[in-house]
């Protein structure tokens, strides 16, 4: 596999430094060809030179990261995100299927999102994916990217009936009544998604609130979705479950 051409887009000269000496040690991987402090300055370079990966800073002077996306650049064009984001903002490159580096970076954690990206179809749009992200961010995780071996579905959260996990897996149970099985846990999206709308019911479930068309009162709770499934509400999360369910 060839070794891909990367840029770096910072405008910290520690974090710059700092970079340039985790990937000195991944030449194997990956080569730095050019350094900028801005997006504006990295455009015109991006448009004349072959470049595979850029290390992206989001907190940038004048214009933000995601303002590289506004340009039109290749749109496979792979980028790591570098970013100090919070707690939640996380949640949406986590689900958006894009790869992000959390500031200080951290040398293992470098090396393996470098090969993860080596990894992706060379002709797949990533471009597609970061503005999914994008979305994310505004408008509060509508959409999820499921990955799969040729590249990225993109789903609207209100297509889920219910998320069921396996292990470190997670199902995806959709209203087209396709199953998608994702390498994420149920944590993740349970973190992810609107808490209003999407309602741990047990250790192994998540559903969207907004299909439910049945409670089920018998010795246990259970619920009915659109799709006619049927689910079985845990005991730790009836009381908050059914406390949710009169709000809506």
């Amino acid at each position: 596999m060839l070794v891909l051409n990367a840029i770096i887009i910072e405008d910290e000269k520690q974090s710059q430094v700092a970079l340039i000496k985790m990937l000195g040690s991944l030449t194997e991987y990956v080569s730095v060809v050019a350094v900028f402090e801005s997006v504006a300055q990295a455009v015109p370079y991006l448009r004349s030179h072959e470049v595979d990966l850029v290390f992206l800073d989001i907190e940038l002077p004048n214009e933000s990261g995601f303002g590289l996306f506004n340009y039109n650049l290749n749109p496979n064009l792979k980028v790591i995100f570098t970013t100090a984001y919070n707690h939640y903002a996380i949640q949406a490159f986590k689900i958006s299927a894009v790869d992000y580096l959390l500031k200080p970076l951290d040398r293992d954690e470098l090396r393996d999102a470098v090969i993860k990206v080596r990894k992706i179809d060379a002709n797949h749009r990533m471009n597609e994916a970061y503005k999914i992200l994008i979305d994310n961010l505004n408008q509060g995780n509508t959409r999820i990217a499921i990955s799969h071996q040729n590249g990225y579905d993109m789903v609207e959260t209100s297509d889920i009936l219910w998320l069921e996990a396996e292990i470190n897996y997670t199902t995806i149970h959709l209203r087209s009544k396709r199953n998608v099985t994702v390498a994420k846990t149920l944590r993740i999206f349970e973190e992810s998604l609107d808490p209003q709308k999407f309602f741990r019911i047990s250790r192994s479930a998540i559903v969207n609130v907004e299909h439910i068309t049945r409670l089920n009162r018998n010795q246990a709770l259970t619920i009915t979705l659109t799709d006619s499934s049927t689910i079985s509400v845990s005991e730790a999360r009836k009381d908050e479950f059914l406390n949710l369910y009169k709000k809506i």
